[in-house]
């Protein structure tokens, strides 16, 4: 990769960003922006690169040729706009909008625009997750069901606050976690639909986002899936969270847990196959996938066309959630 690349980081107070950084060519930094000035000139300063608040001067001074995106969920829309109106590709966090009308919004003009938007479901860089779509689900998927249990809400009020109300954030933890998953499903099942059959929502005073959230939804072919996130593992060392899947196909039985897959099939030996649950290890792999889909002229992995679909999915589950009609 070309050593005269030149990417412009977005947003660098959010969680996620040291998750990328492994990812990113060497001397590649040539722009940092935030809100919270403190945190965007400590990472300035650990690239040797200027420091900005304001991301349109960023970009009009540095001139990025690829920009890895961080803003909260309510400015998500407005900074993808500015973006794809500018030209630039870029990689934009999930869920990249408030609901599935503004990631529509940005969708459509992405494709009027030609543009290149990236979204890291990371599931999807995982060699063993792809060779379980290639190699074991080979008959029809009956049943999945999906648990990811993160850490309290509380770890999120040192500098991503906006993350803990519905008008800021969109949603709680199953706009944040599950979103993964709904995608997940319909990566493993070339899917682009799913009905919401049941939605139950938990909600933790002070917050007003759901702080538990559990899902019963129907895909094309009848297959049956259980969603369940939350914020509630109490997080110790190296014990961040709870990742439990298992998926049922009319041949076998599958479950990831523990960091191995354990596959079950008919008139077989059992096999376990080594898996990393922790997510955390694939934005690396994503950073470095995306940048060179981009340079190659690939189609990202999973793009505002994928995030839509999840998006309008995740829109009826909160709505039934709400007791809302949409």
């Amino acid at each position: 990769m070309s050593e005269m690349l030149k990417i412009a980081l977005l947003g660098v107070s959010h969680w996620h960003l040291p998750l990328y950084l492994p990812g990113l060519p060497e001397h590649s930094v040539v722009g940092i922006s935030d809100d919270n000035m403190v945190i965007a000139a400590r990472y300035a300063g650990e690239y040797g690169c200027p420091a900005y608040q304001d991301y349109r001067q960023m970009i009009m001074d540095r001139k990025p040729d690829f920009v890895f995106a961080f803003a909260p969920h309510y400015r998500m829309k407005e900074t993808a706009e500015y973006l794809l109106h500018q030209g630039i590709p870029f990689s934009m966090e999930k869920p990249a909008g408030m609901n599935g009308d503004e990631v529509e919004s940005l969708y459509e003009l992405c494709e009027r625009k030609n543009g290149f938007c990236s979204i890291p479901f990371v599931w999807r860089y995982s060699d063993t997750v792809n060779d379980l779509k290639r190699k074991y689900l080979s008959s029809p998927i009956t049943h999945m069901s999906y648990r990811f249990i993160a850490g309290p809400p509380s770890r999120y009020l040192e500098t991503s606050s906006w993350m803990l109300s519905q008008s800021t954030a969109g949603g709680g933890c199953m706009t944040n976690l599950g979103v993964h998953f709904i995608d997940m499903a319909l990566f493993l099942t070339d899917s682009r639909s799913a009905e919401t059959l049941a939605s139950a929502y938990q909600y933790t005073s002070p917050y007003d986002i759901e702080t538990y959230a559990t899902s019963l939804l129907r895909l094309p072919g009848k297959t049956s899936l259980l969603l369940e996130s939350g914020y509630a593992y109490p997080m110790w060392k190296e014990s961040r969270r709870e990742n439990r899947w298992t998926i049922v196909t009319e041949n076998g039985y599958y479950i990831l847990a523990e960091n191995r897959l354990e596959i079950r099939e008919y008139d077989k030996e059992p096999e376990n196959v080594p898996l990393n649950t922790d997510s955390d290890v694939y934005y690396g792999v994503y950073t470095k996938t995306t940048l060179k889909d981009w340079m190659t002229g690939t189609r990202p992995r999973a793009s505002l066309k994928e995030m839509l679909d999840v998006s309008r999915i995740l829109d009826e589950m909160n709505a039934k959630a709400r007791g809302e009609s949409l």
